[in-house]
């Protein structure tokens, strides 16, 4: 697993223009990373070793560079499984690039890294890393407050598709005029809303929403379908699936034992 053949946490900023640069570091709202490690159920134990990796290592890197929030999350309900997902915001496009280089110049995670790359049993098969624009109505990570002795709490990240750009736009219209404000109030409560800069399956737009358990998810969403202001915009022009979303699909995650957010 050297550097050269892997990208483990080093992000890439490479290819963004001077002009958009300089725009995104100027906005408020923050940014959201995802880092999906494919795994491989295997007789060299990989999950075990990655999320010890993370947990004993990546975990404290952040705090004595102070990143964060920070969420470490298995995925229990989705495509590609087995696979863990690192989330990490920050609160400007400069700060992105910043803590990714104080990542890499942490000698403690340094040493850990190399160790782990030189590993003959990778500890893990790829990464792929999304990187997203909070929305307006959300600009910043929302952590679910920790309550001892509670369960850990269900993750639902949902990436909505569309067929153009313009469409993706208006959808995150439909979200900050009136959607987000739906889902608050119906149970579905939000981490982050973010628009897709970089990552797969572009144009698209993806959230993460929690709730206790899957019970309330349903009693959640049957709360949000029989909203009156969600009946309302739901076939307004523009807004309607139809014309705006050309795919959803949903992942399903549990926190790890030591992520911070839970």
């Amino acid at each position: 697993m050297s550097m050269n053949r892997r990208s483990f946490l080093g992000a890439s900023l490479a290819g963004l223009s001077a002009g958009s640069a300089a725009a995104v570091h100027r906005d408020s709202n923050q940014y959201f990373e995802l880092r999906f490690f494919q795994l491989r159920n295997s007789k060299a134990d990989q999950q075990r070793r990655l999320v010890r990796l993370l947990e004993d290592h990546h975990l404290p890197m952040t705090k004595r560079n102070r990143f964060g929030p920070v969420g470490y999350m298995q995925v229990f309900l989705g495509a590609g499984m087995p696979k863990i997902l690192i989330l990490t915001a920050y609160r400007s496009w400069a700060e992105v690039a910043g803590k990714q280089a104080a990542m890499m110049a942490d000698e403690s995670w340094r040493k850990a890294f190399d160790a782990a790359g030189a590993d003959d049993d990778p500890y893990f098969d790829r990464v792929e890393t999304w990187l997203l624009r909070a929305f307006d109505a959300a600009p910043r990570l929302e952590e679910p407050a920790i309550e001892p002795g509670k369960a850990p709490r269900l993750f639902d990240l949902r990436t909505y598709e569309a067929e153009t750009f313009g469409d993706v736009g208006r959808k995150v219209d439909m979200f900050n005029r009136e959607e987000i404000r739906i889902f608050r109030r119906s149970g579905i409560h939000p981490v982050f809303f973010g628009h897709s800069l970089y990552g797969p399956r572009q144009p698209n737009l993806t959230y993460m929403v929690w709730y206790d358990d899957m019970r309330a998810r349903e009693a959640a969403w049957k709360r949000f379908l029989d909203d009156p202001d969600w009946k309302r915009i739901r076939n307004k022009p523009g807004w309607t699936n139809a014309e705006a979303v050309s795919n959803i699909s949903n992942t399903f995650l549990r926190p790890l034992p030591f992520s911070p957010i839970r």
